[in-house]
């Protein structure tokens, strides 16, 4: 249904009814069987608001990520490359590099921690490409719903290990760009950089300050799965504990930070509980 958010589930007899808000107003559905495929954030959250889980969205995890900007003295980017998909894992599982995404939007966006540098965009953004260090961290964070808020209240904490671990990883990302013929460096720390040799990797800290940009795309861990009840929020096959009839199919059902894309993982364990469902549970 689109334009269509579901605010709450209720179990009723013979399933559940989803109290929706649409544009023209507030609904109900009711559904035999219903699955959760709304993230690591929204599963969780709609769990929580519903009163159907005590454990969800205590657990999220993620791989923080600190970025740098290389310009480089020939051609690197072009306006449809998307996302490049070279990597180095030679330093897994601590922390891994690769390409983001650098169109000249993007590239915008990453310099603004260097003002006075990014008018470079605008003339070199073909030999300008963004490249980060992602790591698998202590840290964790939580998903809170807040009364008369559309939204949950996400946080997370860096522990002071992961701030020292994304330091190394961008000294080594640094290192590896330099080597491979980068002309000027721009990390995502304000005030550090550029960096043109690898004598100035000395410039960077030995742990990140807390004001370094950092970002994140892969979020899972709310509704971890498993058969400790007092600990996960669905059985083996993503069946919320407790409930009839409730599933949850999606990232945030893998228990703990993966340290790759965990796309294929997601695909892999929703095909395997979507033939369980099947066989056993219909």
């Amino acid at each position: 249904l689109d334009d269509t958010r579901v605010e709450s589930l209720e179990r009723q007899q013979g399933g559940w009814r989803l109290r929706l808000q649409t544009m023209s107003g507030a609904s109900t559905l009711h559904a035999s069987g219903t699955i959760l495929s709304a993230g690591a954030v929204g599963s969780s959250a709609l769990l929580l608001r519903s009163g159907l889980s005590e454990q969800a969205g205590r657990n999220l995890r993620m791989h923080p990520t600190v970025k740098v900007v290389a310009l480089f003295d020939e051609v690197v980017n072009h306006a449809t490359m998307g996302v490049p998909v070279h990597q180095v894992k030679q330093f897994a599982p601590d922390y891994s590099f690769g390409c983001s995404i650098s169109s000249s939007p993007h590239l915008h966006l990453a310099m603004l921690d260097h003002p006075k540098q990014e008018k470079l965009v605008n003339q070199h953004w073909r030999k300008m490409a963004i490249y980060y260090a992602m790591i698998v961290p202590e840290g964790r964070g939580r998903v809170r719903p807040l009364p008369k808020m559309r939204d949950p209240f996400v946080t997370y904490s860096l522990s002071r290990k992961d701030m020292e671990v994304l330091a190394r990883a961008l000294r080594d990302l640094c290192r590896l760009l330099l080597r491979a013929g980068a002309a000027k460096l721009f990390p995502s720390i304000c005030g550090v950089g550029p960096i043109h040799t690898e004598n100035e990797l000395s410039l960077l800290p030995n742990s990140l300050p807390k004001h370094s940009s950092l970002m994140s795309v892969h979020l899972f861990s709310t509704c971890p799965m498993g058969e400790l009840r007092d600990k996960v929020v669905t059985n083996s096959y993503g069946r919320v504990h407790g409930q009839e009839r409730l599933w949850v199919a999606d990232a945030s059902l893998l228990p703990t930070a993966p340290g790759v894309n965990p796309q294929g993982s997601v695909m892999a364990f929703a095909r395997r509980n979507a033939l369980r469902l099947l066989e056993h549970d219909l």
